[in-house]
């Protein structure tokens, strides 16, 4: 199984597609950290000061909100018609004078949106990475001829998923590390120095999940491109539910405005989502007649679960069909 699995780790480094999505993936990540960094600034002293006066006023706001919320959701109080209250009246830190200057682009602030626009890329590289790992092989015989080779079924197909989603963890972990290097080095994101070391650690760990995705997109990549037997069939799956099923369900319960996204708990994104963010965004609910209406966010651990139950589905069916039916 060794000698399969490192045949396969070349195998797949070896290969142009490979190559190229590096390359794709690479470049876009280094337009995203030069754009960032160009709109680096510094506040002048007029901004501070109509800084400091929004912050008083927002913040007595900020005071009315909670104190009503806190009222109703004890009963002392009535919410009004379509009125829209955070759970626990989580409506964030208070505005302070430095929070409502614009620094422009700063690594420490906005480094979360960064890593997850970051897991949207590396996933999908990964998802098409491990399809054509697999799909290739299929449509151009050489698993036919591999199987002559190594003839247990399982175990050469779980070799290649192995290496697949090894391969792509590995990538997305280079990435991610010299892609942070290279925010912390340059001067727009000189405010690393006062990073905490809960920081640092919330950082690695939301880098961590990252990682999981882009493996997790990889084996659903490579299990559908298993199944099909062809490399078109999981991007043909792929761009089917992205367009379909996410982008096309998200646009109905939008334009019909129903009390809440029923087809919310059934799509990948949402559970992608609490994963990344690990369950820590607020939960707005919608308030009609008086009545509290969460919508559905998953912990991050069960979004988790969700998440590796979904790959492990697929690939047991793309294990499934490599044993019942002819390698040709």
């Amino acid at each position: 199984m060794t000698h399969l699995f490192a045949a396969e780790w070349a195998r797949l480094f070896s290969r142009r597609v490979t190559l190229v999505t590096l390359i794709l993936v690479g470049t876009a990540l280094a337009f995203l950290t030069f754009g960032y960094t160009l709109t680096g600034s510094s506040p002048t002293p007029a901004e501070q000061a109509r800084a400091a006066e929004r912050a008083v006023s927002l913040g007595q706001l900020w005071d009315q909100r909670t104190d009503h919320c806190g009222k109703v959701q004890s009963g002392l109080e009535q919410a009004g018609p379509n009125e829209d209250l955070p759970r626990n009246c989580d409506y964030g830190p208070r505005p302070t004078r430095d929070s409502l200057l614009d620094y422009g682009f700063s690594f420490q602030r906005q480094w979360p949106s960064l890593f997850y626009g970051a897991a949207l890329l590396l996933t999908l590289a990964g998802f098409v990475l491990g399809a054509s790992f697999v799909g290739v092989e299929w449509s151009s015989g050489g698993m036919a001829g591999l199987l002559l080779w190594a003839p247990r079924r399982s175990r050469v197909l779980g070799a290649k998923l192995l290496a697949a989603m090894a391969g792509v963890g590995t990538i997305t972990a280079v990435y991610l590390t010299l892609w942070t290097a290279a925010f912390i080095a340059i001067a727009a994101a000189g405010d690393a120095a006062g990073f905490t070391a809960g920081e640092f650690g919330s950082l690695a760990l939301t880098a961590l999940r990252v990682i999981l995705l882009a493996m997790a997109g990889a084996a659903l990549g490579f299990s559908i491109a298993s199944i099909g037997r062809h490399t078109s069939a999981a991007l043909g799956v792929g761009i089917s539910y992205l367009l379909l099923w996410e982008l096309g369900s998200t646009l109905v319960f939008t334009v019909v405005q129903t009390p809440r996204d029923y087809a919310e708990p059934y799509r990948l994104s949402t559970y992608a989502h609490s994963w990344l963010r690990m369950g820590l965004d607020k939960v707005t609910q919608n308030v009609e007649g008086g009545t509290l209406r969460p919508r559905f966010e998953p912990s991050w651990g069960a979004s988790g679960a969700v998440i590796a139950l979904a790959a492990l589905a697929v690939a047991a069916v793309a294990f499934l069909a490599m044993n019942r039916r002819d390698a040709r």
